[in-house]
């Protein structure tokens, strides 16, 4: 036996078991050079670095949960720029004695039970209750607070860290996913680093190497599936803990607590009252469409109909755009339709076929078989409304209005019949005042066309903006609409 083949000790043989495993370390060593070795070492360190942030901030976004703080992931941007969507914010419990103007507080929302609400202190009335209001609003909001209400004060903020609730249009399981996902992509780019994975030290070799027992098909899957599910696991639990807020911090005071706030003026608008629902499409791109009225009406995104991330400090409010071929908006809710109502939306577009902005339907989201108090686009721009009582009742623009800028339709139907009014002017009426008493829901931006009514677009399907789309159960009047008008999308 010559000495190559004894142990450092002279006891014993090295076996075959040892070459195997020097052949292998040597094929690890080959994959890893596949890249340069500092182009390796670069991406595999710069995923633990991110790993790592990632980690730190989750733990002190999550951990304050433990002692009954309330981690809170904010979703619309009323907070800009100081606090934008994706962050998280936590809440520290605080005792209604000891509540502060200037504090930012989380309650209870109270004009949408079941959510909350992030917004700054701004007054507490004689009769005990609190006045909240927005950095970006230039108004309290209109709902005062009971201090039971109240979840705690606002006291830490971590950056971006919820982020993967807006990916995810609120959707807890696809966020998980994706999160998941992003991890495990991070946890196997660490694995870039040149290294012998075959080799382990033996402390009884002293400087030299012995082979670690290889790991089998069956082991390796084991280990594997072991990590996806513990980090599957652990972003769940992070999901759970770290919920999701529809307000951000909102109100400046002139508190020495807060710094003043640029105003956003498209969180300052007011809803028609009383509102069957408001759309501000202020929200994500993809999740449901809130309902900023007191009735808690949310509408859902269907096909090509998407909210655009404009921010409200960029000049540009945020607002939803049709594609013309699948997009829609459709609410939930079926009932009977109203005899008296105002509809309003401002439009942008250049079509040249046409297609339904705002009416109601006895279909959800396909066509509807029965169908009218509707406002659409003929293929020349002008805007027609008609509804049916025995027989079609319209009133139609003398102009029209795809030009490509801003426009505000606003419908009123009640006892005085029916009027439309462009840029808060009336351009046409009618006497009529009933029309068809189905049941059904309000469609956005599609619904069926076709039959008596007078010059039907080319297409349904309405191509281009919308934004500050309402329903209100009452007729407006003139002068509602003129203010309305004047104060802006």
């Amino acid at each position: 036996m010559t000495s190559d083949a004894l142990s450092p000790f002279g006891d014993a043989p090295r076996d075959a078991a040892v070459e195997r495993a020097s052949d292998r370390s040597a094929a690890s060593r080959a994959s890893a050079l596949a890249l340069p070795w500092w182009l390796a070492l670069a991406i595999a360190t710069g995923a633990r670095v991110v790993l790592l942030t990632a980690a730190c901030l989750l733990i002190g976004a999550a951990a304050p949960a433990l002692w009954g703080w309330s981690p809170t992931t904010v979703v619309s941007g009323s907070m800009q720029p100081r606090i934008v969507a994706g962050d998280v914010v936590v809440a520290m419990p605080v005792a209604a004695d000891a509540l502060d103007v200037g504090q930012v507080l989380l309650v209870d929302d109270p004009d949408r039970p079941g959510e909350l609400r992030l917004h700054r202190l701004v007054d507490v009335t004689d009769d005990g209750l609190l006045r909240l209001r927005g950095d970006a609003n230039a108004t309290a909001d209109s709902t005062l607070v009971a201090p039971d209400a109240v979840h705690g004060a606002g006291v830490l903020r971590v950056p971006a860290i919820g982020s993967a609730m807006l990916w995810s249009g609120g959707e807890r399981a696809l966020g998980i996913g994706v999160v998941s996902l992003a991890v495990l992509v991070l946890l196997a780019l660490t694995r870039l680093e040149p290294r012998d994975e075959d080799d382990v030290v033996d402390p009884l070799a002293l400087g030299r190497h012995r082979a670690r027992p290889p790991v089998t098909g069956w082991g390796r899957a084991r280990r594997v599936s072991g990590v996806v599910v513990g980090v599957v696991a652990g972003v769940a639990v992070l999901f759970l803990v770290v919920g999701s807020t529809h307000a951000a911090f909102a109100g400046s005071t002139a508190s020495a607590a807060t710094a003043t706030t640029a105003r956003f003026p498209c969180f300052d608008r007011t809803v028609p009252s009383p509102a069957h629902f408001a759309y501000l499409y202020a929200d994500s791109a993809s999740g449901p469409v809130r309902d900023s009225g007191p009735s808690r009406r949310d509408g859902t995104l269907v096909g090509g109909a998407q909210i655009t991330s404009a921010s409200c400090g960029s000049g540009e409010n945020p607002y939803l755009r049709l594609d013309g071929a699948t997009g829609q908006v459709t609410t939930a809710e079926q009932y009977l339709a109203p005899q008296v109502f105002s509809i309003e939306t401002w439009f942008r577009t250049t079509t040249t076929t046409g297609g339904k902005l705002v009416g109601f339907g006895n279909a959800r989201s396909s066509g509807s078989g029965q169908y009218d108090r509707h406002l659409y686009l003929t293929n020349s721009g002008q805007l027609v409304f008609g509804v049916y009582r025995t027989q079609h009742y319209t009133v139609t623009s003398p102009s029209s209005y795809t030009d490509g800028r801003w426009h505000q339709a606003t419908v009123s139907m009640g006892p005085d019949g029916i009027v439309l009014y462009v840029d808060g002017v009336a351009v046409a009426s009618s006497p009529q005042t009933q029309a068809e008493p189905i049941t059904g829901y309000w469609r956005i931006g599609y619904d069926t066309l076709g039959g008596a009514w007078p010059s039907v677009p080319t297409t349904a399907h309405y191509e281009g903006d919308l934004d500050g789309t309402s329903v209100s159960d009452a007729a407006l009047t003139a002068s509602q609409v003129a203010d309305r008008y004047a104060a802006g999308r």
